[in-house]
């Protein structure tokens, strides 16, 4: 009787122990989850952007970047995207000169105030 009472408390602990880790591998996989989607919007964006500045046009009319709305409809529910834009000079200060010499792209990709995803790139003016 001694041995079963043991037996039992054996393997309620061995499942308390094993439930305990499955729950903690999949609040891991949904946070990777959660940033490999956020990276694959940041890298997109990115390659938008240096795809649509390629053209001369597009590039000094900084104010009209890409469309990201396709890109947009990838991004779940409560995901935010902020896209920064800075001119450059080519020894990495502010530009004085319109357009500038080189652009700074950043992308952020956030979650309830906390960072998934950040990506940059530098493009410069194909003039």
């Amino acid at each position: 009787m001694v041995e079963i009472l043991i037996s039992l408390a054996i393997i309620g602990v061995v499942i308390v122990a094993v439930a305990g880790s499955m729950a903690s591998n999949l609040r891991v996989s949904s946070s990777t989850n959660e940033q490999s989607l956020a990276m694959e919007y940041v890298n997109g964006a990115l390659e938008q952007y240096r795809i649509y500045w390629k053209s001369a046009a597009n590039y000094n009319a900084a104010a009209t970047p890409p469309r990201l709305s396709d890109l947009n409809r990838m991004l779940p529910s409560g995901f935010t995207a902020t896209i920064r834009a800075d001119n450059l000079s080519l020894n990495g200060g502010a530009a004085t000169t319109s357009p500038p010499p080189m652009r700074k792209i950043t992308i952020t990709v956030t979650r309830n105030g906390r960072t998934l995803a950040r990506g940059a790139t530098l493009i410069g003016n194909p003039n």
